[in-house]
């Protein structure tokens, strides 16, 4: 649902005149708080949906974002008592808390920044018979190059181009609920906990509506 909301609300605001964004700075200074959403090529925003909270201004705008979501992949595990693979499905739970700004450089070219934390977390993840609770969480620096539009009758659309990452600290918990572990189960459950590395998109949107 969120998903289908999220794709009326872009194409309703990609599809009127950008006329009405003519003076974008002057529209976010007369506006005290927006309300929004984000999406785009970024694996976070596509399966969290988070929400938007903004503070927006001439010269800057700061904000929080929040949202969760699942993910289902599928992959491959061995057993060992017969020797052989199957694939298994994996239901994944993602969370996107963000601390955000944008420094404005004219009238809608702008500059993102901000400090980001996302949660992984495998639930009953299964390997050769054991089953593992795996949590992964990552902390980084966002930062990237983007335009954002705000419309006389209150809307605003940002596109950000391009959304780079870069690690501040991480951290892996794998937590063996039950049967016997051996090396190699919590080898293979330790390196699906490290998989991810710092967050990076490309064509993120963010859109809704001010106050």
């Amino acid at each position: 649902m969120k998903k289908i909301l999220s794709l009326l609300v872009f194409s309703a605001f990609f599809c009127g005149s950008l006329a009405f964004a003519g003076d974008s700075a002057s529209n976010r200074k007369d506006q005290t708080v927006r309300l929004g959403m984000k999406s785009g090529i970024h694996l976070m925003y596509a399966t969290s949906s988070p929400f938007v909270l903004e503070m927006p201004g001439e010269d800057w705008t700061f904000g929080l974002t929040y949202g969760s979501g699942k993910y289902n992949y599928s992959y491959t595990d061995y057993n060992s008592a017969t020797s052989t693979y199957s694939i298994k499905s994996q239901s994944i739970n993602f969370s996107t808390t963000e601390v955000t700004g944008r420094y404005y450089i004219g009238n809608s070219f702008n500059i993102p920044f901000g400090y980001a934390n996302y949660k992984i977390s495998y639930p009953d993840w299964v390997y050769s018979g054991v089953t593992y609770d795996i949590d992964y969480e990552i902390s980084q620096l966002n930062y990237g190059i983007g335009n954002e539009w705000t419309y006389d009758w209150g809307g605003y659309l940002g596109i950000d181009w391009y959304q780079g990452g870069s690690k501040l600290s991480d951290k892996a918990t794998v937590k063996l609920k039950s049967g016997t572990e051996t090396a190699t189960t919590l080898a293979q459950a330790t390196v699906t906990s490290t998989d991810v590395k710092a967050f990076a998109g490309v064509f993120v949107m963010t859109f809704g509506f001010g106050f």
